[in-house]
């Protein structure tokens, strides 16, 4: 199982053009050996004691 991770930012402030950003959280995408998502992490600052995972819709049997 592959994974990639991507670095969360929020924009904390601009000054003379520039922008600065802070970075609050983590974004790691779990796929399978075919390249399919299989899950999503998220880890953030603003929520540190709590664990987001989202996965894709499943196919059901039952749609008829």
């Amino acid at each position: 199982m592959a994974s990639q991770n991507f670095k969360l930012s929020v924009k904390s402030g601009e000054t003379d053009g520039k922008t600065f950003w802070d970075q609050c959280g983590v974004v790691f995408v779990n796929t399978d050996a075919a390249g399919n998502i299989t899950s999503i992490q998220v880890k953030h600052s603003m929520f540190p004691n709590v664990e987001m995972v989202a996965f894709p819709p499943r196919e059901r049997d039952d749609r008829g």
